[in-house]
């Protein structure tokens, strides 16, 4: 907490209050759907971008439709002008904010990382009225940059006077532009995916599988479910991985074997291995499943048993007489697999003993997911 002000950011430079807008406005014409529903890396575009910003306490996120569901932790800002671009989303977002400033970034950079923010931050000062990254072959991003309210008049009257090119206004604003050149980050991070063709692109650039999260209350039967699922899935063709998410740490290793011992004697990872498969452990703050896709990158769906508080597409167990009702609302799940007949809590209900069923039901869903 600086100044009594506990909601922002504070840039490095000055007391000046930073906080976070994610634009998710646009009306995606030239992608023909909904960018922000995509997936990579086993999560959707929104919740990448969304999980890079966790670190601001003032969040905003800004849509055309006042009722849209706003990622965990972000407060929905409606476009005052619906149809006029990231500017009415930026203006928008600077009238609601409690902060001096907002780091604004767009929903289809997910490939964005929170160190880029800071970098940027670095710069942040009285002299100009927004920030801007500007990549190695000198291509401006006003879409991932710092925007001060002193930036307020300037883009209000290009509302007003219906000039709806952010770019246009920047002409008229102090900016910085901060050179990625001699950063440690790539220009890889600011890639933005407008086109079907781009979106292809980024998958085979780096291709990991998608992630369904498997939750429930303690002993609703994850695993039993899950060792009954698999095999379904592989009959159907698919090749899975899964991931058990364990809330209360482990031992990664057994007493007495060499690999522990290596561990015990301060190795942060130790691997054991064969001709046809390996054990790996190593030792990590902020573990993520998403982090482990990268080991599974030849099978096509991971399962993650637990992870309700994840990003990922989730199935919840409800397991009478273990619970009644889902934990989780119906927004944040695919469907319910239960033992409970006649149940709607409007999601999909899968039978939770027939694991065919639920096979096909995942095999649908993977295959619209696929681009």
């Amino acid at each position: 907490m600086t100044n009594g002000l506990p909601s922002a950011v504070f840039s490095p430079q000055r007391a000046e209050t930073v906080g976070a807008l994610l634009l998710a406005g646009g009306q995606s014409r030239r992608m023909g759907r909904d960018k922000r529903a995509l997936l990579f890396a086993g999560s959707r575009f929104v919740d990448l971008v969304a999980r890079e910003l966790d670190r601001y306490p003032e969040r905003l996120f800004s849509v055309a439709d006042p009722q849209e569901l706003p990622p965990p932790g972000f407060t929905v800002v409606p476009d005052q002008r619906p149809g006029c671009g990231p500017l009415g989303g930026i203006v928008a977002g600077l009238e609601a904010c409690r902060c001096d400033a907002l780091l604004a970034v767009a929903c289809d950079m997910p490939l964005f990382r929170a160190g880029l923010a800071r970098y940027l931050e670095a710069f942040l000062c009285d002299s100009y009225d927004a920030f801007l990254i500007a990549d190695r072959t000198g291509r401006i991003h006003p879409l991932c940059g710092i925007y001060r309210k002193t930036a307020l008049p300037v883009l209000k009257e290009q509302l007003r006077a219906g000039q709806y090119r952010l770019m246009s206004a920047l002409e008229r604003l102090r900016v910085k532009y901060v050179p990625l050149e001699h950063s440690a980050y790539s220009d890889r991070l600011l890639t933005n995916v407008n086109t079907w063709e781009e979106y292809q692109n980024l998958l085979r650039s780096e291709r990991r599988p998608p992630i369904l999260a498997v939750c429930g209350v303690k002993n609703s039967g994850k695993t039993t479910f899950l060792c009954r699922l698999i095999p379904e899935l592989n009959h159907l063709g698919l090749k899975v991985a899964a991931i058990k998410h364990d809330g209360h740490d482990f031992e990664p290793d057994r007493p007495g074997t060499d690999s522990y011992r290596l561990l015990q004697a301060g190795a942060r990872g130790a691997a054991v291995y064969s001709h046809s498969r390996y054990q790996l452990v190593r030792f990590q703050e902020d573990v993520q499943a998403g982090q482990l896709a990268r080991v599974f990158d030849d099978v096509d769906l991971i399962l993650l048993e637990g992870g309700k508080h994840s990003p990922y597409p989730k199935l919840e167990l409800v397991r009478a007489p273990i619970s009644s009702r889902p934990v989780l609302p119906p927004e944040e799940l695919l469907a319910v697999c239960t033992n409970l007949e006649d149940a709607d809590w409007g999601v999909p209900r899968l039978p939770l003993e027939d694991g065919a069923t639920a096979a096909r039901w995942i095999a649908d869903w993977l295959t619209s997911q696929s681009p």
